[in-house]
């Protein structure tokens, strides 16, 4: 089980502060925004859950067991960060709203777009995925397709600001997904909407 994108599990020989040289690592790093995941390990017909952050387990040179080690969130850079580096970006999402029965972005959603070419910026080749959605306020066939239409519209806007459209994946969900959970013809705001996943 792992729910932590940034776990290192690394073979390698290295120093770790006073501790002898070890063949095998593994360390529970807490991602950027403090999330902490978890990993399990299998080693010499035991199973281990680490749940912490920097909780580690290792085995010496020739020894398939692997034990508890201390590893200092200060020693990580030192030890991984070759491994760490090399690592891509995560995917991040943005989600932004319209207008009821429009493709046209709400105000405060024209802003928040402009968020977006910073993450793009980060990466060296940056891929985007768009999702549109809608309430469930009409005929789901037809927010089907105004859900792909919101989609299309802010392709459309990377596009006019220099992306390429093969870069760019647009999709429509209709009323499916609801951010807000309603019953049928509600109209709400926060669930007409696009999702964009930079990655």
């Amino acid at each position: 089980m792992i729910s932590a994108r940034r776990l290192v599990a690394i073979s390698a020989l290295f120093l770790l502060g006073a501790c002898a040289s070890k063949d095998n690592l593994v360390v529970v790093i807490p991602e950027e925004n403090g999330h902490i995941g978890a990993v399990q390990v299998e080693s010499g017909g035991s199973t281990t859950l680490l749940t912490g952050a920097y909780a580690a387990l290792g085995a010496g040179s020739g020894s398939s067991h692997m034990k508890p080690v201390q590893v200092a969130s200060t020693e990580v850079g030192q030890i991984f960060g070759t491994a760490l580096s090399a690592q891509p970006i995560p995917p991040k999402t943005y989600t932004l709203y319209f207008i009821s029965d429009s493709d046209d972005l709400t105000p405060a959603s024209k802003d928040a777009f402009e968020q977006v070419f910073g993450e793009i910026a980060r990466r060296k080749a940056a891929e985007l995925a768009v999702t549109g959605f809608t309430d469930t306020l009409g005929d789901p066939a037809y927010n089907d397709q105004l859900s792909l239409k919101r989609a299309k519209a802010v392709r459309e806007l990377f596009v006019a600001r220099g992306l390429k459209a093969e870069d760019i994946v647009a999709a429509g969900r209709g009323e499916r997904d609801l951010l807000v959970p309603t019953g049928p013809q509600k109209s709400e705001p926060r669930n007409r909407r696009v999702e964009i996943t930079v990655r």
